[in-house]
């Protein structure tokens, strides 16, 4: 079986409305505003589940409603409430740092700047821009490895790194799909939909509202050969 994959806006106006339907619209990092409270969430969910950091998120920010708070705790007071989390000690260690150099270099606020995020202790592409991405409405990708699975999926393309969301090339395919009336949602959603539908393994394909038109599917889930133009 043959298919076209979609045009970008009519992927994007399927994984919003998905995500208007199905999403985890109510997490708490989805409902501020507050730049520390995003950015805080999307360290903490690196190399965990979106459960586990539910259950030490709110703690977090109730003893450290700011980096000017976490700058002055005890690094083993942050070790203990990461716990839950593993790898605490590096975990704490690296909050401290971010927290200090947050309150050194800008005031204790957080920068909704992409460079100025990028070179903070532990922020990487990911975690800037989905700081201005909740915050700030950018039209900016968020592209992990569950995300980009979807679009190597979906559009048959396929990174030449081992690590597809670590590709340039493949974070320049993905910036071309984001709607920039509705970036939060699409990208949320992307997110949630790799987590829900398109799963690493025995993905969801008879929920799927794309496969009619995703590659993967109609090759009968075997991988794609086709790399992505430049």
């Amino acid at each position: 079986m043959d298919c076209r994959p979609p045009a970008p806006l009519a992927f994007a106006e399927v994984i919003v409305e998905w995500y208007r339907l199905h999403g985890d619209k109510d997490l708490p990092w989805r409902t501020t505003s507050d730049p520390w409270a995003v950015l805080v969430a999307a360290l903490l969910l690196r190399k965990t589940t979106v459960r586990q950091v539910l259950g030490v998120y709110g703690e977090f920010l109730r003893r450290w409603p700011s980096p000017r708070e976490l700058a002055g705790a005890a690094v083993e007071e942050v070790e203990e409430v990461l716990r839950p989390l593993g790898i605490e000690k590096v975990r704490a260690r690296l909050f401290k740092r971010l927290a200090e150099e947050l309150l050194s270099k800008y005031g204790g606020e957080v920068p909704l700047s992409l460079d100025k995020l990028r070179g903070l202790p532990g922020v990487g592409d990911y975690a800037a821009r989905e700081v201005l991405v909740a915050v700030a409405g950018a039209a900016e990708p968020l592209l992990d490895r569950n995300a980009a699975r979807v679009l190597e999926r979906v559009f048959g393309v396929k990174s030449r790194r081992q690590r597809p969301h670590t590709d340039p090339e493949l974070w320049e395919f993905a910036k071309r799909l984001v709607p920039p009336e509705s970036p939060r949602e699409y990208n949320f959603g992307l997110l949630d939909f790799a987590r829900k539908i398109c799963t690493a393994r025995s993905p969801r394909c008879g929920a799927c509202p794309l496969a009619s038109c995703c590659r993967y599917y109609a090759s009968g889930g075997a991988p794609s050969a086709k790399h992505i133009k430049r």
